[in-house]
């Protein structure tokens, strides 16, 4: 597992497997009332790619059709790049998401691409 701290989140990348499923997952935490909650989770599996905003509370869970949303890899780097901090507010967390740097997270995307790499080779 690879843990990457970038513009006031914690971004951990590992390979999963559940079931007949696997993928790379990227999960986003954030320290909310001193406590460290998993805020978003990208499951970018081989058979059933989704997302889930507050995987250990609400769970919504949306599913990827890789038909109209493309590579669920490509998808999860530009959601995290562009859209992080609007995603935490949508899962609950409007407060903590205001002390997000989206830019931060845009500049060193890089780094979570080559981490999903590197998860994924093993």
């Amino acid at each position: 597992m690879t843990e990457l701290e970038i513009g006031g989140v914690v971004l951990t990348i590992d390979y999963r497997r559940t079931g007949d499923d696997r993928g790379p997952s990227v999960r986003v935490f954030g320290d909310v009332d001193d406590e460290r909650v998993q805020l978003l989770r990208f499951d970018c599996f081989d058979d059933d790619p989704h997302y889930h905003y507050a995987p250990t509370g609400v769970n919504r869970m949306f599913h990827l059709d890789p038909l109209t949303m493309g590579c669920p890899v490509e998808f999860t780097l530009d959601q995290v790049g562009r859209n992080t901090r609007a995603m935490i507010a949508a899962a609950g967390f409007e407060e903590f998401a205001e002390g997000v740097d989206q830019s931060a997270l845009a500049e060193q995307i890089g780094d979570v691409q080559a981490a999903i790499d590197a998860e994924a080779a093993g």
